[in-house]
Formats: structure tokens, C-alpha cells, sequence
């Protein structure tokens, strides 16, 4: 029995890295549009997620989506896809990070909001050369 609980409290608790910052306050998403537009290109990056690249993105459009539940809120971004297709995609600010002057932090860390964003990738210039989950 105490096999079964630990292990279903390691599922969780892996599982609780998801969606951090997805559904946050008004003010929250607000503040995290105000900080987005101003940015020329964002990466998209879930460290917590197996096998996936940091993707570079130009926002056009950033703008927020009342989520139904409760008063919480969503954060999209509106961009050119590399087949100059547009597309509306719904952020993670743990998950989104922006380049500084030094090093590169999440949208989230820019409005001091907590959370864990698992791993920086390794070379945020070439994505595509990044260490894969195996």
C-alpha cells in the first residue's frame, strides 16, 4: 500500500510542473501583455516537457482570454507559423522566455511570479542542436 501511494504521489507531483502559469489573474495577464508587446521575439520552451525544441516566435498580437473558471485568465499570442500562416497560441509565462541582456529569463521571473521552469536549453541560438530526452 505505502508502494502504491508513493508512487501516485511521484505522479502528481511530476505532473503538477504543467500549466503553471496558464491560468493567472487579470492583473497577471495584463501585465505579462504590457511586458510581451514590447518584445520583438519570444521563445516558446516547456522544460519540463520531454523532447521538445525552443521555438522562436514574433508576436503580432498578445492578448488575454477569460478562462470560464473562476477569475482566472489565459495569455495568447498571435504569430507567423515558417509557413507564414497565422496562428493563435495560448502561453505559459513559466514557459515563455525572453532574451536579456545576459542570459534569458521566463515571462514569468520578469513579473516575479513563482514558479519552475525545469531547464534552460543548453543553445538558445540553434535550437535544433538541443540535448533530447531519451
Amino acid at each position: 500500500m505505502n508502494r502504491l501511494l508513493t508512487i501516485l504521489f511521484l505522479a502528481i507531483s511530476t505532473l503538477s510542473f504543467a500549466d503553471q502559469l496558464s491560468y493567472i489573474s487579470k492583473a497577471d495577464a495584463d501585465q505579462a501583455i504590457a511586458k510581451i508587446e514590447k518584445m520583438k521575439s519570444i521563445y516558446l520552451f516547456c522544460g519540463c516537457c520531454s523532447m521538445t525544441e525552443p521555438v522562436k516566435v514574433n508576436p503580432i498580437k498578445v492578448y488575454a482570454v477569460f478562462t470560464g473558471y473562476e477569475e482566472y485568465w489565459e495569455v495568447y499570442v498571435q504569430y507567423l507559423d515558417e509557413d507564414g500562416i497565422t496562428r493563435d497560441k495560448a502561453l505559459d509565462l513559466a514557459y515563455v522566455w525572453k532574451k536579456g541582456l545576459f542570459k534569458y529569463k521566463t515571462i514569468g521571473a520578469l513579473l516575479d511570479l513563482e514558479h519552475d521552469y525545469c531547464v534552460k536549453p543548453k543553445n538558445w541560438e540553434n535550437p535544433n542542436k538541443q540535448e533530447k530526452d531519451i
